[in-house]
């Protein structure tokens, strides 16, 4: 029987173990995260300098579909406790958008090979300007821990630097997904 992996399970396992399911995983299916905001967590310690907790929303605009990161109060819970949006619920704050397509449909990068199979989030988006344009070289690629399970994502980031360097940067986690309140309407951050 196929282990069925957690939240919880995630956070606790280690990077081969998180290798393993990146490249054994099934990719999302991307039609199924629209309209969804997860709760995630940054796995290893250098995705924390922004943060450990953090939340990614999705949706679909002119047939493409987009992501965002919300940022949270830290509550020193780590993988536990709660997500409450900075700054207020009514009003949070979104940075990171990225474009969000299956690794095989982009322009293969040589560090793209590993995870042919699965969905990238691609950060280098016209959304990410001025003092958010740092954000434009994060490339995430993102697996389902348990097969057709879209309540649990398990991602890697990379940071891709003057053109072909790429630095692995961190798993992070998602999970716990709510559908995006109508309040936030349009969906587009």
């Amino acid at each position: 029987m196929e282990r069925q992996w957690t939240f919880e399970t995630l956070a606790l396992a280690d990077n081969p173990s998180l290798g393993k399911i990146m490249s054994e995983g099934q990719s999302p299916d991307i039609e199924k995260l629209n309209g969804f905001i997860y709760c995630g967590w940054n796995h290893d310690a250098i995705g924390k300098l922004t943060g450990e907790k953090f939340k990614k929303g999705f949706w679909k605009r002119d047939g493409i579909s987009y992501g965002y990161n919300e940022t949270v109060a830290q509550d020193g819970n780590r993988y536990l406790g709660s997500w409450k949006i900075k700054p207020s619920q009514k009003k949070p704050f979104r940075m990171g958008h990225f474009k969000v397509s299956y690794v095989k449909d982009e322009r293969l990068q040589h560090y793209y090979k590993p995870y042919a199979h699965l969905t990238l989030f691609n950060y280098n988006v016209p959304d990410n300007k001025w003092h958010m344009s740092f954000f434009k070289v994060i490339r995430d690629f993102v697996v389902l821990p348990n097969k057709n399970d879209h309540s649990l994502l398990l991602g890697k980031a990379y940071l891709q630097l003057w053109g072909k360097t790429r630095i692995a940067c961190c798993y992070f986690i998602l999970g716990h997904p709510e559908k995006v309140p109508h309040a936030h309407g349009h969906l587009q951050p």
